[in-house]
């Protein structure tokens, strides 16, 4: 009699995590996919500050643990996606350490929360551009835009302007 054929088990030094662009929009179906293949898959999340919305962190892409000569086509193959990333004829491995650190900012949740740049009444000064150096409160926190509303005490004289959160730095 004839033993049966052994499947060889991957040890966990020999899995590395790669990043898997999916179709438009469908990260959540291909993770779920992928799962029921038993791919580990990681698609972090972000809460978006300007819509309360929690979207993936890097629209139409997901990073699989895998080892890949053995898993390739188990992925690839995969309904929602698309291709691995690769820089060259390989696909590229992503450093355990850039995964640790986008999970540990994810936190408990698996979302990313971002603090709020600024709320009413913070106090900030004005990066660069024409009005370089002036401080200012926050009148209306970040718009959808990415644009902020300060009030200016500019020769005594209140002025209200509207300038690209990027430029504004809190005192």
């Amino acid at each position: 009699m004839i033993a049966p054929c052994a499947v060889p088990q991957t040890r966990a030094a020999d899995r590395q995590w790669y990043v898997v662009r999916t179709k438009a929009r469908k990260e959540d179906f291909a993770v779920q996919q992928l799962e029921q293949r038993g791919v580990r898959v990681f698609l972090p999340r972000i809460l978006e500050y300007a819509r309360d919305q929690i979207a993936p962190l890097f629209p139409g892409y997901l990073f699989v643990h895998i080892a890949l000569a053995e898993q390739y086509y188990r992925v690839v193959w995969t309904p929602g996606v698309r291709s691995f990333i690769a820089f060259g004829a390989v696909p590229t491995p992503v450093h355990e350490s850039v995964i640790g650190l986008i999970a540990a900012s994810a936190g408990d949740e698996g979302v990313i929360r971002p603090l709020a740049p600024f709320k009413r009444g913070d106090r900030v000064q004005i990066r660069s551009g024409p009005l370089a150096g002036l401080v200012a409160v926050i009148e209306q926190p970040c718009s959808q835009r990415g644009r902020v509303k300060i009030l200016l005490d500019f020769l005594r004289q209140g002025a209200s302007v509207e300038l690209p959160v990027a430029l504004v730095d809190r005192v």
